[in-house]
């Protein structure tokens, strides 16, 4: 068994020490068994008179701060009442409803005049819950509220949720008279509490659609499922009207028809058994089934789905952090509240895999164990509850729905995490679901570039170039490409006196292209380690700024077996030993096809390398064989602006490199070709043509 293994195993049988119940956690059928209402799935409330009692801290810890996430209270429907009374009106004018669906139709129509001029408002009941969630909140952690106290809430811009927040603030008021209240609502906070609003900038569009094939599965599900037929020829005269007269689907159809019994049954005031009668319990439950699976495929990990919504809740849950650790080390506020949707959440669960809901399958029946509907209630809440002890250390607990959870962390004890053991877990998944959001659409705009390939003199090497407008910039960008199966390459050094530029490399090797090499001191000496032929001629290993982290070498004098590797000042003369060729560079830009990741610092070398756009060049390969040359042309505003690390990595990506590494760049950034000569516009004349070329110690060519 492997070490990871290992490591996984521990932690799974320290949840089950901790948690002995988890081992045969409750199953969905007597969830429902035990609790009916279950069966309204995401318009259930839960019973808060039935939470279980609270797992006492460890030994000399106390809470002293909270951040919650949660949704909005019970509430009225929303787009289902119009579009079930248009729908009832439809295949009535076209004489299509039975006696049972026209005196369906005779009592909806008084409700829906009602109805239709409250929906999406919170009811009564749902103000209920959140003063009730605030005043629990006091009575089990009141050291949090010892001393001064301020809270920090924010909520979408929706009626319904500033409602919300503000049952919850005036909750904790009526037991702290002294706290200290800031709060907003707007839409500036939808990138990590609404994500999928239209104002939100990382929006993509479609990127909540699970794709075709999935929603064919569900469909499918739905009728495999549901006794539709059934229940549909007991309202309409023929089962094809839902599709036929009312040009929807049957999904759709009691989708909207079952919303609208329970959210009356489950979280109106009043006339809570108007709909009574129309479906019996057993039929609620079936189509509760039947419409979970596209509930699951919303919010969670169903395999083949194409949804990025669990890639959005890591902006959410960086938000959680950043805003903790800035809190807990100011020690000026001690809530934090957030009020929003389902749709931010039930990711956001999955996304910790709180209680194993982040579990993907490929079975909807098994979806419906891993994270069915009703566990995102109305009024659902995800608090993170933080203690200290008098040395400083910090544990926290997580709290669903009020009660204590699970997360794939070895606990401290019972149901209490290190801080520092959740960041050093997530943070890393929040890094890599983020910079998939935010690349997107320039990897798309990358990955459709028409290159216009064409060969070099009569050779199978490879030339392209295009102009892309990119990252909110014109980028011109030259590239060479060959199979290493196909042609020789080599490194080629002469340095100090005897240094030249690029193209007169070139010509002098006889090459078919060229590019520039690594970095260089005033007196164009290499300052970074160098090997040809089999001499080092360079035995540097460390270019004084830590960015030189990867090597270029070549095994046979033919130079067909290269490779790229990680290396440092300790490890660099070894992984030189046994190849023919080598030169340091840096920084490595893709490894294993994955983009490695260089954390802003704060230091003048990241704000001035790393972030800020620069002429590059690029060295790298892809797992079939291609050996790439490339040079973005920089520091010409609207012509060739440059490119960060970031964006590089974006570009290497989009070209399917598997190792890339960066090379000297600025002034010195040069590719020359026999066919054309100098093919991008070096920078050192600083005009946008091809004469402006720097004398460098060292190349790499193909012949």
């Amino acid at each position: 068994m492997g070490t990871f293994a290992v490591k996984k195993l521990s932690i799974i049988l320290s949840i089950l020490i901790c948690f002995p119940g988890l081992g045969s956690a409750q199953t969905y059928k007597e969830a429902i068994r035990q609790d009916s209402a279950r069966v309204a799935g995401s318009f259930y409330v839960y019973d808060a008179g039935a939470l279980p009692a609270m797992t006492p801290a460890p030994e000399g810890y106390e809470p002293f701060y909270i951040s919650q996430f949660a949704r909005h209270g019970a509430r009225w429907c929303t787009s289902e009442y119009e579009a079930i009374y248009n729908w009832f009106k439809k295949a009535s004018e076209a004489g299509e409803l039975t006696d049972a669906g026209k005196e369906f139709l005779a009592r909806y129509e008084p409700f829906f005049r009602k109805a239709w001029l409250c929906k999406g408002n919170l009811t009564k009941l749902g103000q209920k819950q959140h003063r009730g969630i605030a005043e629990r909140m006091f009575e089990r952690f009141p050291e949090v509220f010892d001393g001064p106290t301020h809270v920090e809430a924010s909520s979408t811009e929706v009626t319904r949720v500033i409602m919300s927040m503000w049952s919850c603030l005036s909750g904790l008021q009526a037991r702290d008279k002294d706290i200290d209240i800031s709060a907003d609502a707007s839409v500036k906070f939808a990138s990590w509490l609404q994500p999928s609003q239209q104002m939100n900038p990382y929006l993509i569009k479609g990127s909540f659609s699970c794709g075709d094939a999935c929603k064919t599965a569900v469909s499918n599900y739905f009728e495999e499922s549901v006794p539709w037929k059934e229940l549909a020829c007991r309202i309409f005269t023929d089962e094809d009207v839902i599709k036929n007269t009312l040009k929807t689907t049957p999904l759709h159809f009691f989708d909207y028809l079952h919303s609208l019994i329970v959210d009356t049954k489950y979280c109106l005031d009043t006339d809570r058994d108007y709909f009574d009668g129309l479906f019996s319990s057993e039929e609620l439950y079936r189509i509760w089934k039947g419409v979970s699976a596209r509930y699951f495929v919303d919010v969670a990990y169903l395999e083949g789905s194409k949804s990025l919504i669990m890639d959005y809740a890591a902006f959410t849950l960086g938000q959680i952090i950043e805003t903790a650790d800035a809190d807990m080390a100011s020690g000026s506020t001690q809530l934090r509240l957030r009020f929003g949707h389902d749709s931010g959440i039930a990711p956001l669960l999955v996304l910790l895999d709180a209680d194993g809901c982040g579990r993907s399958t490929s079975s909807f029946e098994e979806c419906l164990e891993i994270f069915p509907s009703y566990k995102i209630p109305m009024g659902a809440s995800a608090q993170f509850v933080f203690f200290r002890n008098a040395s400083g250390n910090i544990l926290f607990k997580l709290l669903v729905n009020e009660q204590e959870a699970t997360l794939p962390l070895a606990p401290v004890q019972g149901p209490y995490y290190n801080w520092n053991d959740f960041k050093e877990h997530y943070l890393p998944i929040i890094r890599a679901s983020k910079r998939k959001i935010i690349n997107h659409e320039p990897l798309a705009i990358l990955k459709s570039t028409d290159w216009g390939w064409q060969p070099v003199s009569g050779s199978k090497v490879e030339q392209g170039h295009a102009s892309v407008k990119v990252f909110g910039s014109v980028q011109d960008i030259s590239l060479i490409r060959f199979r290493t199966q196909d042609h020789s390459v080599s490194i080629v050094e002469s340095d100090g006196p005897k240094a030249a530029i690029t193209s007169k490399f070139g010509k002098d090797n006889k090459a078919l292209a060229a590019i520039n090499g690594s970095y260089f001191d005033g007196n164009v000496m290499p300052v970074t380690f160098v090997k040809d032929e089999g001499k080092v001629l360079c035995s540097l290993t460390s270019d004084g700024v830590n960015r030189c982290n990867g090597m270029f070498r070549i095994q046979d004098r033919k130079g067909k077996k290269i490779d790229i590797i990680s290396v440092d000042s300790l490890t660099t003369a070894k992984a030189a030993k046994g190849w023919r060729e080598a030169i340091v560079s840096g920084p490595v830009l893709l490894e294993d096809g994955l983009p490695i990741i260089y954390e802003n610092d704060g230091s003048r070398s990241y704000r001035r390398f790393y972030a800020k756009r620069h002429p590059r060049t690029i060295l790298g390969y892809t797992s079939d064989g291609w050996l790439y040359f490339i040079v973005v042309d920089g520091r010409f505003p609207g012509q060739g602006e440059g490119m960060s690390i970031n964006e590089l990595q974006l570009l290497c990506e989009s070209l399917g490199m598997y190792e890339a590494l960066n090379l000297d760049g600025g002034g010195s950034s040069t590719l020359w070709s026999a066919g054309t000569g100098v093919v991008n516009h070096p920078y050192d004349n600083k005009r946008f043509d091809h004469e402006g070329e720097r004398v460098v110690p060292n190349v790499i060519i193909v012949k």
